[in-house]
């Protein structure tokens, strides 16, 4: 009975009202303002002089409130990055422009983001004047900085409550994924390639020679080879390499109900490799497309397409949906980056490649493959940056 009437005097009716109480009548100036009701109350029922102090701790309260609302509404402040664009725990340098029109200072302005958890005390700023100041920020993870909308606080002079004004952000900042270097780009069995500066294993008309046979109507003369001619008494040509540009589309799964969350866990790393992959391949001169979420990038080649995805996976949001049907033919190899929590998504035309993060590894509970053996299995953390470039076939045997 006692515990019961105990879980009954303590019960919590309304969470959400009680938590308002709490900050209003726990912060420092709920207690002085009840502190000033308590002695108003008293001068008028014990003595008059009581209410000099009832009054003395009003005005403390109306200057605590009224300074700080007035030098925040009166300054301005601007915020802004050195540059676009950094990776995660790139440093990147930070300047913020505050311009105080009072005719008095403004102390102990900070500048904050409140979803980032980041807050920056500003040096004291004279009146009608301007000052700059500048630090260094690391992104801790990638995304879009400022988290949120920066403000400007201040609760000089005694601290009782704060008043705070958003600023003005002049430039945003993308923070990439971090990237590790993989291996070569995996072969396709089509035969549909665009032409590029890539030697392929496979028969073209530029590169190395790869053997002989016999002459056909069209050959170049320039590669008939004279001394096999000659001993078989019949036109014999090289054959050579085949300059070609592979094509590879990057399909990253963002099911939540596969991914552990977290810095850590196997969402922000499925991401990771992803990235990974694509500027990998693109330095090696492929065609790199990318699939994730709602964002879907045609495959082309070059440094504006390692921008375009690298943008891409920066922006992507907490959730996606997962590839129910990956999209692809003999010509692109499709490469899914998930879990071993999900099972392969039905694909029986294109070439697909499936690189499978261990939850187990990424702080998740143990799961085993649906179907299949992956192309690439990355067990964890620490391991992952030499699995990624020497896990793969084609990393171990050659493409």
């Amino acid at each position: 009975m006692i515990a019961i009437a105990r879980r009954l005097a303590t019960y919590d009716v309304s969470p959400e009202f009680s938590a308002k109480v709490r900050r209003t009548f726990l912060s420092p100036l709920g207690v002085l303002l009840a502190a000033g009701a308590v002695a108003g109350l008293a001068g008028l029922v014990v003595h008059p002089r009581v209410l000099a102090l009832a009054g003395g701790v009003l005005a403390v309260a109306a200057v605590g409130v009224c300074w700080p609302w007035l030098t925040a509404r009166a300054v301005r402040a601007a915020v802004r990055f050195d540059r676009p664009r950094t990776t995660e725990g790139g440093e990147v340098g930070v300047t913020v422009t505050v311009t105080n029109p009072l005719p008095w200072p403004a102390w102990g302005l900070t500048v904050t983001d409140d979803k980032a958890g980041a807050s920056v005390r500003l040096p004291a700023v004279r009146g009608r004047s301007a000052c700059e100041c500048r630090w260094v920020f690391a992104p801790p993870l990638r995304g879009i900085y400022p988290a949120s909308v920066p403000a400007v606080r201040t609760g000089f002079p005694f601290g009782l409550w704060h008043s705070r004004r958003a600023t003005a952000v002049e430039s945003e900042l993308i923070a990439w994924p971090r990237t590790y270097p993989v291996g070569p780009v995996p072969t396709s069995d089509g035969e549909d390639v665009v032409e590029g500066n890539v030697t392929r294993s496979k028969v073209g008309t530029t590169g190395d020679v790869l053997g002989v046979r016999p002459y056909r109507r069209g050959d170049s003369p320039r590669r008939i080879h004279w001394a096999q001619s000659a001993r078989h008494d019949r036109p014999i040509v090289c054959e050579l390499q085949s300059n070609s540009r592979p094509i590879v589309r990057i399909v990253v799964d963002l099911d939540p109900a596969v991914h552990t969350a977290g810095p850590d866990g196997t969402r922000e790393w499925a991401i990771r490799v992803a990235a990974s992959l694509a500027t990998g391949w693109l330095a090696d001169g492929a065609q790199v497309g990318l699939t994730v979420a709602d964002v879907s990038l045609p495959a082309t080649a070059g440094a504006a397409q390692a921008t375009r995805i690298l943008d891409a996976l920066a922006r992507v949001g907490d959730t996606g949906p997962s590839p129910a049907a990956v999209p692809g033919d003999r010509s692109t190899v499709t490469v899914v980056v998930t879990t071993d929590a999900a099972p392969a998504p039905p694909n029986r035309h294109a070439d697909t490649r499936r690189v499978v993060l261990d939850r187990a590894g990424f702080g998740g509970d143990p799961t085993q493959l649906v179907t299949g053996t992956p192309w690439l299995r990355l067990s964890s953390p620490a391991e992952l940056p030499d699995q990624l470039r020497h896990g793969t076939a084609e990393a171990s045997h050659g493409s």
